[in-house]
């Protein structure tokens, strides 16, 4: 491992954003990092850069107006769930990640996209990014959870517990619930009913759907098996060894997958990675095997077909726990080669 000297006070700045709905995820990444570096190295601002200073942002769209903001030298995605998020553009029509110098992603699933990315015929998606600006960083939001998982284990005498956790809706609050979107939210309510008689169960809803905006960490940490779709919770609970449900009868799949056909989310629903009932009926199964199987065979690993092979190649293994670190590392590194 390359050691680097220490750097100078207020050489790195995290830049927030704005956004009340990614307040608190922005505070947690940003202190996660800060902790892992010298004291004084940090400064933070709010949407622009500082002279001399080595800028981080959580955002690919450095300001709403997109003018108003110096690019960020460095992006990280706040979440890690796919959705070709690197391949968002501005106004002008090119991608946004061209403006920046470094792009921090979780595995090699984000490095083969983005070098794929430089080989789109469509100018519109074709990225300019070279090998030595993509730096794999693992995800630092699964250290204190699984520190945490560590010190208090999961028991298997007490009930299931089952976490209900959608990412946002991406349809009208004007429709109905009946309506199915690429979420979970709001189809899957109806069959809460059953779970809460079932088993002890929690709901977290997506920052956007409700009032608190705490992360779901506790949560996650807590529950045996996840009900999700297709957002960072998926990744995160897979690389914590817990099995992931996703109820294809409650979510409009087909949008899904020809949406953004080559996102990692098509990938899982066409090649149907984990668990993928097509009915109640087969949920209720799974639920029973997987509850079954805890006990019977706690080392078991009940997160289905293509999982243990996948989250390794999406979430990098090699530091895993300890991201933060290898995170604050990594800035350190750019630091030493760009002075």
């Amino acid at each position: 491992m390359t050691s680097h000297p220490n750097p100078p006070p207020a050489s790195i700045n995290f830049v927030w954003q704005p956004h009340r709905n990614y307040a608190y995820i922005q505070e947690q990444i940003f202190g996660l990092i800060e902790d892992c570096l010298p004291s004084g190295t940090v400064v933070h601002t709010v949407g622009d850069a500082v002279d001399g200073a080595l800028s981080l942002s959580l955002f690919i769209r450095q300001s709403r107006e997109e003018i108003a903001a110096t690019p960020a030298d460095i992006v990280m995605a706040h979440g890690i769930a796919d959705k070709r998020y690197f391949f968002i553009v501005g106004s002008d029509g090119l991608p946004l990640v061209n403006s920046c110098k470094y792009v921090f992603v979780p595995g090699d699933w984000h490095v083969n996209r983005l070098v794929e990315g430089r080989f789109r015929r469509n100018p519109k998606y074709q990225l300019t990014l070279q090998d030595s600006q993509i730096r794999k960083v693992g995800w630092l939001r699964l250290d204190p959870m699984i520190a945490k998982s560590k010190t208090n284990p999961a028991k298997s005498h007490r009930k299931l517990k089952v976490l209900w956790a959608p990412t946002h809706n991406t349809i009208s609050s004007t429709k109905s619930d009946s309506e199915l979107s690429p979420s979970s939210f709001p189809a899957f309510k109806k069959h809460l009913p059953w779970i809460y008689l079932k088993y002890q169960s929690e709901v977290s809803l997506h920052p956007r759907n409700r009032g608190t905006k705490t992360p779901t960490t506790e949560k996650l940490i807590a529950c045996d098996v996840v009900i999700s779709d297709f957002g960072t919770m998926v990744f995160e609970s897979w690389a914590l060894g817990k099995p992931v449900i996703f109820p294809r009868w409650c979510i409009d799949v087909k949008t899904l997958m020809e949406r953004n056909p080559l996102s990692a989310e098509a990938y899982i629903y066409r090649n149907r990675i984990g668990l993928h009932p097509e009915t109640p009926k087969e949920m209720h199964r799974m639920l029973r095997d997987i509850d079954r199987m805890r006990i019977e065979d706690p080392n078991f690993d009940s997160r289905g077909p293509g999982v243990a092979e996948f989250i390794d190649h999406y979430i990098d293994p090699a530091e895993r726990g300890f991201d933060a670190n290898r995170t604050a590392r990594e800035l350190i590194s750019i630091l030493s080669e760009v002075s």
